[in-house]
């Protein structure tokens, strides 16, 4: 349980404690940081300390600038949820913990990319039943409309791939850069979905910290909880 405390004063809050989305950055991929981050049921706060997890958590979220071929991981636990666990690279989201299709696929286009485009048929078809689970298989807190949109845009630019798999090379190269492109698209989409929920946090903490400085606590409890409230609009499941 993290324990923080609040001069002498000890008050007791449930679950509001704003480790509970902590970022965590590292550079091996299956690192477990439940041990540093567990949100606990009961928590004490402490007034003078939030200002500085605040900025912790700023400077946690805050983008990375990574070089080409570097990689990071980055883990956070949503509110009652299981911790949610991606890559980052020099161009975005490379990969995720929970989604293995869309990680295999991105590393099969970018050195398909690295090789100009140039690659064997087998390998196109390598990525047949990724590319035909990759709306089966995403994580549900990622499945907003634009992300899924741009799934079944690349699953049918995909099918125009193999269908003109025998096309002279030249063609062929052009399919493969429109599958590239769709992909690069999702990437895109994915990143701004993360952004969200990073956002929603960084406010919660705000209003929190705003009501907690003036001693209202349970105002603060209430303006964090209404905050959290947005994370569950993010997603638009299809019916």
């Amino acid at each position: 349980m993290k324990i923080i405390k609040i001069n002498s004063i000890k008050l007791f809050v449930l679950a509001i404690t704003i480790s509970s989305f902590m970022f965590v950055s590292c550079d091996t991929p299956k690192k477990n940081t439940n041990d540093n981050n567990e949100v606990s049921e009961v928590v004490e706060i402490e007034k003078d300390n939030l200002e500085v997890e605040k900025e912790n958590v700023e400077n946690d979220v805050e983008k990375v600038k990574l070089k080409e071929g570097e990689v990071k991981t980055r883990t956070y636990k949503m509110k009652e949820q299981t911790p949610i666990v991606y890559n980052l690279d020099a161009n975005g989201i490379a990969g995720f913990d929970d989604w293995a299709d869309f990680t295999v696929i991105n590393y099969e286009l970018a050195e398909i990319r690295k090789a100009n485009y140039i690659t064997t048929q087998q390998r196109v078809r390598n990525m047949n039943f990724r590319i035909a689970n990759l709306g089966n298989t995403i994580p549900s807190w990622l499945k907003t409309e634009e992300v899924m949109e741009d799934v079944a845009d690349i699953q049918k630019e995909y099918l125009e791939l193999i269908k003109e798999s025998n096309a002279p090379e030249k063609e062929v190269k052009e399919n493969l850069e429109e599958l590239s492109e769709k992909f690069d698209d999702l990437k895109e989409e994915l990143d701004e979905t993360v952004a969200q929920y990073v956002k929603i946090h960084e406010n919660a903490i705000e209003e929190f910290n705003e009501e907690f400085k003036k001693g209202k606590i349970e105002a603060a409890i209430e303006e964090y909880n209404e905050e959290i409230k947005k994370l569950d609009k993010i997603v638009e499941k299809k019916k």
